[in-house]
């Protein structure tokens, strides 16, 4: 990637998002390189092991990389690309253990609106935003923020819209907002930014109130280049940042 994208983008965040946590970006590999490659999670009482928990190191600054021999959830293979087909076993568990479609009709019907993508390479790569380097080459960005942060990540992704939905929350996992939905996005030629999680059984990862905002890589670079005519700069984005300075 371009560095110099890098560094005018922390500037940035800094000047208008004084405080607030740093993205992470997402990609896929054929190499490790100098990333973490962790080994799976032990077996515990739920059965899976949310890919929330397993980047927990990445929010603060550890990169990791992840494919089907480390996941420690079974549903993220489908979002991740590492599997392309519905299984009875996901449709059972969405259906009759977390209840969230009605049938397998309802579920089966989501994909096809959808269709699951080839994951482009070996390794998905996680990388928090200050931590990436050159060789890389995002392809999305997802943030983690309360409602003033996604609030203002709303506004800039829609500053230059011709249309008002340029923001979507469509039913899915929670790997589905951060990466399913946004990779799927990153190929469309007007790309959207995606809000979640709003799966009920990924909310319990999460303290009440915070969201992610996840953005594919063309629509990352739009917004990037908006903020300096936008309302970022006024009175009002002023006084909504002195609460991130507060809360500091």
């Amino acid at each position: 990637m371009n560095i110099e994208i890098k560094e005018r983008f922390i500037k940035a965040w800094k000047e208008y998002f004084t405080g607030c946590e740093l993205p992470i970006a997402c990609f896929y590999s054929d190499e490790l390189k100098d990333v973490e490659f962790p080994n799976a999670p032990k077996p515990n009482p739920k059965g899976f092991t949310c890919i929330f928990s397993q980047i927990a190191p990445v929010r603060k600054g550890r990169s990791r990389a992840f494919n089907m021999e480390n996941l420690g959830c079974f549903g993220s293979y489908l979002p991740f690309g590492f599997v392309t087909e519905i299984t009875e076993d996901v449709r059972n568990y969405v259906c009759r253990v977390e209840r969230v479609q009605k049938s397998h009709d309802n579920f089966n019907s989501m994909y096809k609106h959808r269709p699951p993508k080839q994951a482009a390479g070996r390794y998905l790569v996680f990388k928090r935003w200050d931590t990436l380097e050159e060789q890389d080459d995002p392809q999305v960005v997802f943030f983690f923020g309360d409602q003033d942060v996604i609030s203002g990540l709303h506004g800039l992704a829609n500053f230059d819209a011709m249309t008002p939905y340029e923001v979507i929350a469509p039913f899915g996992t929670g790997c589905d907002s951060i990466v399913g939905y946004p990779m799927y996005e990153f190929a469309s030629e007007q790309p959207k930014a995606v809000l979640g999680p709003l799966d009920p059984s990924v909310r319990i990862n999460f303290k009440p109130g915070i969201s992610t905002f996840s953005t594919p890589w063309p629509k990352f670079l739009n917004m990037l280049d908006n903020i300096e005519d936008s309302f970022l700069t006024t009175d009002s984005w002023s006084n909504i940042k002195k609460r991130f300075i507060k809360a500091k």
